[in-house]
């Protein structure tokens, strides 16, 4: 075998070792880290997340409350994973989901909902991007694949000074992570999907979207971090009311019907609101 053939054969195997099956869309791609380092990675940056967005919401039955709604969307997804869901303090709207199954809302964001439902599209949403691996994709094109791989291996094995670095380095890459369109219309989709699973009314996506359209048309730049890592347009709407509206799946719900969960949202918005910063 010539040395070229030997350098072929060496890349091929090591293309054929990362590929693995998207389990949200069944398709083979190109992944670098495994499913346990992933998770480690997003245990590690999990706390300079929650020091970026003003750190837990100090009440215990409210995050009990986040926990269990994104429970019920988490535990009918495509994807096991080790989920959380926080509520953090920050005024600033914005949800994440971490590498692994981590997975934050800020005091801000809950404050532009009205239900239950709502709450339930924003967690049904993050989870996909963690089950379709729209952050681990991003993540390896935004810093590339190699250095994502260093900096997992410094997570694992490394100093704690260079797990603190790596951390700092993974959290502040997750929220400048700009989705794609594309990847944006898939998390909606299957949002939608785990909502229904979950029996939560699936309108309550296209709820959201319509609130949060609304706010950054009537107030711009109120909603400005947020849109720049979740694009949204008046056609990523229509896609999704289209999505509900076609599909025989979701024929037994109405955007017309109360939410009967609406009243304990409420109390635990005020919660929320009460400990912005």
């Amino acid at each position: 075998m010539t040395r070229l053939s030997l350098l072929t054969l060496l890349l091929l195997s090591s293309v054929l070792a990362g590929c693995s099956v998207n389990p949200a869309t069944g398709k083979r791609e190109f992944i670098m880290i495994s499913r346990e380092q992933e998770i480690a990675l997003g245990v590690q940056a999990s706390p300079e997340m929650e020091k970026q967005f003003g750190g837990p919401i100090d009440n215990q039955p409210l995050q009990d409350y986040v926990q269990s709604v994104g429970q019920k969307v988490s535990s009918v997804s495509d994807r096991e994973m080790p989920y959380e869901f926080t509520a953090v303090a920050s005024k600033v709207p914005n949800a994440f989901a971490l590498p692994g199954g981590k997975i934050f809302i800020t005091a801000g964001l809950l404050s532009k909902m009205s239900n239950e439902r709502q709450l339930a599209a924003v967690l049904a949403h993050e989870t996909a991007h963690v089950c379709a691996l729209h952050n681990v994709k991003g993540m390896q094109q935004a810093m590339g694949g190699q250095i994502l791989v260093d900096i997992v291996g410094t997570v694992i094995g490394g100093t704690e000074g260079a797990v603190a670095e790596a951390a700092t380095k993974v959290a502040s890459t997750i929220v400048n992570l700009k989705y794609s369109r594309e990847y944006e219309y898939q998390a909606d989709e299957l949002g939608i999907k785990y909502m229904n699973r979950a029996g939560y009314n699936p309108w309550g996506m296209v709820e959201l979207l319509n609130v949060l359209y609304d706010e950054s048309q009537s107030e711009p730049g109120s909603l400005g971090e947020m849109l720049r890592t979740h694009p949204l347009t008046s056609k990523r709407i229509e896609n999704a009311e289209s999505i509900i509206r076609d599909d025989p799946e979701y024929a037994g719900f109405s955007r017309e019907q109360n939410d009967p969960s609406a009243g304990i949202f409420l109390e635990f918005r005020a919660t929320a609101e009460a400990a912005m910063k």
